[in-house]
């Protein structure tokens, strides 16, 4: 099937169709959500995924963008074979990009890459990519093959709401050049955006424990683990309580293609782009996109948890 660039067929695409294929470009070791992403994705009835494609970042986790695609990938496979230790789901992955765009033509070529164009084309149905990390991967590979816009639409985790006119959160700020990729290139895309939207789901190592320690396989615990090594810090040697919550950006993008007309405020937008610095700007042409505004917080966290709560897991 192809969207003919069409924001209603599409919305409609994902609202009624029984399953759905993903590509999941994910910067796995950067932080915990994406381990959370992975989980939801690989473990939904209704989600068909392709692969996984490891995408770079660098901070304080990773000196380059090249190391941490590479902790991003085998992050990727520890995830995905405690989920599936026999390999029954088939799912592969693929290591990235070993550096971000040098500007908006030249691609940055990789297995991700080349394997990304490969499975859009030999799909028979529309391919969703969830980019829930730097975009480098699918920039680069709609620089090398734009032809793949006529059946792939971009699920786009990161910039900011529209109202504070700067998109730089961590996601777009690492390779603007990307960005403007694929905004600019013409691909449909959906914006979840980080601050001021998917920054309002967060949880707590109360919550995660309650649902998931012990009762959701080997899975279950590493989620509940990952996040108290995180953000856990129950009281100080003083006696004083430190009650935190912390958010799992990443998971949107799953629950977006699971329940976009139940747990969100979706609407079609003009396209926009952002500037050399980041900015949001009008593309000024007669281009649409797909912005969700707003999440139920609670839906998709017992969507989530239901989901993987329900699964057969060793």
């Amino acid at each position: 099937m192809y969207h003919n660039y069409d924001m209603e067929t599409i919305l409609t695409h994902i609202r009624n169709t029984p399953v759905k294929k993903l590509i999941l470009d994910t910067d796995t070791y950067n932080e915990i959500d994406d381990q959370y992403a992975v989980t939801y994705a690989m473990l939904s009835p209704d989600i068909d995924l392709l692969a996984m494609t490891a995408a770079p970042f660098c901070n304080s986790r990773a000196a380059t963008p090249g190391e941490g695609a590479e902790k991003s990938y085998q992050e990727m496979l520890r995830v995905r074979d405690m989920i599936d230790p026999a390999g029954k789901r088939n799912i592969p992955c693929y290591r990235g990009s070993s550096d971000y765009l040098k500007n908006t033509i030249t691609p940055q070529p990789s297995e991700s890459a080349e394997n990304i164009i490969r499975l859009v084309h030999e799909a028979e149905d529309i391919v969703y990519i969830a980019v829930i990390g730097c975009y480098t991967n699918v920039a680069s590979a709609l620089l090398m093959d734009p032809s793949i816009m006529d059946k792939a639409v971009i699920l786009m985790i990161g910039a900011n709401k529209f109202e504070r006119g700067d998109a730089n959160e961590f996601n777009l700020i690492q390779d603007r050049a990307a960005a403007r990729v694929i905004f600019e290139c013409g691909i449909p895309v959906v914006v979840l955006p980080a601050f001021g939207c998917t920054e309002y789901l967060y949880t707590s190592t109360g919550e995660m424990l309650y649902y998931l320690w012990d009762k959701a396989g080997k899975i279950g615990n590493y989620l509940c683990q990952i996040l108290m090594d995180d953000e856990h810090i129950p009281e100080d040697e003083n006696g004083y309580c430190h009650s935190r919550q912390r958010t799992i950006w990443d998971i949107a993008a799953i629950a977006f293609l699971r329940k976009a007309g139940e747990i969100c405020d979706v609407s079609i937008v003009p396209a926009r782009t952002v500037d050399a610095k980041g900015f949001w700007k009008d593309i000024n042409d007669d281009r649409n996109m797909l912005y969700v505004s707003w999440f139920n917080r609670n839906a998709v966290f017992s969507d989530f948890f239901t989901t993987i709560r329900r699964a057969e897991l060793e």
